[in-house]
């Protein structure tokens, strides 16, 4: 049913958004085992994917009628599903090596080669977004998935990767964020308590033409009433504003360990590009 009290909401932000992850609830023994044509062992699982109905751990909502909808209606996304190639990554992609380029290629496109498994079966199922689950056999992100899960015991979870709107201000109980693309479910790791032992910290590695000026993300905020409208309402501090990257996005890594790009406009745009070039 399309909100009709976010149709006209003059904060609305686009952004890109890596959310934390939702445990898939699977039991330790409720998969299927196989061996590939190489000898190689994987798995096959059904797993909840998402939820609705409620706010997330980063206090975002979601509409499940427009998820589905953007899904259903994305040719790519269809395409992968029927051949059997919607692929998903080990962790969310980020660069291994300090310096390395951060590639938007990288985080709109899954990369074969660091496939840990493939979705299909894809459907909602009341509040939530399930999919069937296979680990890849023949790639080392998907060996390492399986061995987690067959040898160790490894309950995995699973976050979505997306482009969409925020919605600031948005009533209690209606969504604030507004899907316009999906492009996977990544396979991450996530505690199913909040108060788990091995409370371990994200590491934030500074990517090659990213530029991580905090102060400078500060000054776009402080300049523009939009942002400081969407800060307030997702509650995102200080702290949590990493930098802009040179082609003019805000880049916040929540202390949650989830991580998103908020495009600037405007003159607050030009004026941050240009410093950037100007360093």
């Amino acid at each position: 049913m399309p909100l009709k009290s976010t149709q006209t909401n003059k904060y609305e932000t686009a952004c890109f958004v890596q959310e934390a992850p939702t445990s898939s609830e699977m039991d330790p023994r409720g998969f299927k085992v196989f061996v590939s044509a190489d000898g190689h062992h994987y798995c096959e699982f059904d797993a909840t994917l998402q939820t609705f109905n409620c706010q997330n751990r980063m206090r975002r909502q979601y509409d499940p009628h427009n998820l589905v909808s953007v899904i259903d209606n994305d040719e790519r996304i269809q395409t992968l599903v029927r051949q059997n190639k919607w692929r998903g990554e080990l962790n969310h992609p980020n660069p291994d090596i300090k310096g390395e380029q951060y590639s938007d290629i990288r985080m709109t496109i899954p990369e074969p080669m660091r496939t840990s498994h493939m979705i299909r079966k894809n459907r909602l199922e009341g509040d939530r977004y399930k999919g069937i689950i296979t680990t890849h056999p023949g790639t080392e992100c998907g060996q390492a998935a399986s061995s987690e899960i067959i040898d160790l015991g490894a309950v995995p979870s699973f976050s979505v990767r997306l482009l969409g709107n925020m919605i600031p201000n948005a009533p209690v109980g209606q969504p604030n964020m507004r899907v316009t693309k999906v492009i996977t479910y990544d396979m991450v790791d996530f505690p199913s308590h909040r108060n788990a032992d091995g409370d371990i910290r994200p590491i934030v590695h500074q990517e090659g033409n990213v530029i991580f000026l905090n102060k400078l993300a500060k000054y776009c905020v402080d300049q523009t009433e939009n942002l400081q409208v969407v800060c307030e309402s997702f509650q995102i501090t200080p702290e949590e504003l990493v930098g802009v990257s040179e082609n003019g996005s805000l880049l916040v890594n929540a202390n949650d360990g989830a991580r998103y790009r908020i495009p600037l406009k405007g003159e607050i745009y030009t004026e941050a590009v240009n410093i950037l070039r100007g360093l």
